[in-house]
């Protein structure tokens, strides 16, 4: 198996990307603690995310909603698992290899025209956004 160790550019540009998610995520659940509820997305569908949920994570449609205002989905699963066991996990169901930088793992499905935007992929990271007991964030993207 290759390792491949991404240059300095690809990393700060991933963290940058992370960054935007966890932003997002984080803006949608102010907005929706301040009274602006966004419209909740229902829970999608294995074809439409391009891999199974993760087993036993909860989705959250209100944030996935307010995320997926533009021109992609973002749809938001929590669990208590670590990230490198969700990664794994991923790993092993869609046969591909993440990029792995400082514990996030970023998935790309379908490649767009940026390597650093898919036009769907799946975000693994250790959560910082949400309160309580979640471990891991999950995000699903997919270009609209």
């Amino acid at each position: 198996m290759t390792n491949h160790t991404p240059s300095k550019i690809t990393r700060h540009c991933l963290a940058a990307v992370l960054a935007v998610f966890l932003a997002l995520g984080l803006a949608s659940n102010l907005s929706a603690q301040k009274g602006a509820r966004p419209e909740s997305l229902p829970q999608p569908t294995e074809a439409q995310m391009g891999a199974p949920a993760y087993p036993g994570a909860t989705y959250h449609g209100e944030i996935s909603g307010g995320m997926s205002q533009n021109e992609a989905y973002y749809w938001v699963f929590t669990t208590t698992d670590s990230a490198a066991k969700v990664a794994a996990f991923y790993k092993q169901k869609t046969g591909l290899v993440p990029m792995e930088i400082d514990g996030n793992y970023q998935f790309t499905i379908k490649k767009g025209d940026s390597p650093y935007f898919p036009d769907q992929g799946i975000v693994v990271e250790p959560n910082k956004t949400f309160t309580g007991a979640p471990k891991t964030a999950i995000t699903f993207t997919k270009k609209k």
